[in-house]
């Protein structure tokens, strides 16, 4: 989700600010769909690739992590159920529940090593599974998308201003869904969604008058 919203956010804020600088300068719509598509299609494998090698580094320093904590627990034993311990002291549970759960994670060093992950490195074993493409093909075709959305009033025959104003809203509307996590009711932040909106206001406003400025250059 969080790649979702990282690529359509710069691809509606970039796509916004684009369009309406080539609108500000007097560019054609033709010219201005065309540059647009173009550009979309360029930051989408820019962050598609450009997410991919972080997600590979990032799954790699989970491999790492987990190489070592499993070389820890076969070597370092009291050590780890000291640790482990203390950690799970600090969720809450009383000594009782605690010598429990060391009980059973002695016995099972598969789980035992899935929760060392998780409480000590806040690390998912299930995370080194995951598909190494499937947040960065995410990333860039949510970028695709909300920049394609920002270039689409210029597809069709309307005044320079009516395009100018529905690039603006569409990228608006899109911005504060995405930042407030409008699709995702239960982690619904208003605040965020009016902030990522306003980035884009401004970034599309900006853009106009520089150009504007450069067409009377």
């Amino acid at each position: 989700m969080d790649r979702i919203v990282l690529g359509g956010s710069d691809g509606a804020i970039e796509g916004l600010a684009m369009t309406s600088a080539l609108n500000g300068a007097g560019i054609g719509f033709g010219t201005i769909a065309v540059a647009g598509l173009a550009f979309a299609l360029a930051g989408a494998l820019s962050m598609f690739f450009s997410s991919y090698l972080s997600r590979k580094s990032e799954l790699e320093s989970l491999k790492t992590d987990i190489s070592r904590e499993s070389l820890e627990i076969e070597t370092e034993p009291e050590e780890e159920i000291s640790e482990m311990r203390e950690l799970l002291k600090k969720d809450g549970y009383d000594d009782q529940e605690v010598e429990v759960i060391l009980q059973r994670l002695k016995k099972d060093k598969a789980l035992w090593l899935r929760e060392m992950l998780r409480r000590e490195l806040k690390v998912n074993v299930e995370d080194v599974e995951s598909d190494p493409f499937r947040r960065p093909l995410a990333a860039g075709l949510a970028f695709l998308a909300l920049a394609l959305l920002a270039v689409s009033p210029y597809a069709l025959a309307i005044p320079r201003t009516t395009a100018l104003l529905a690039s603006i809203a569409l990228s608006l509307i899109a911005l504060f869904a995405l930042g407030s996590r409008l699709f995702v009711p239960r982690n619904f932040r208003p605040m965020a969604g009016i902030e990522s909106a306003a980035v884009g206001g401004a970034a599309g406003g900006l853009l106009f008058v520089v150009g504007l400025l450069v067409s009377r250059i």
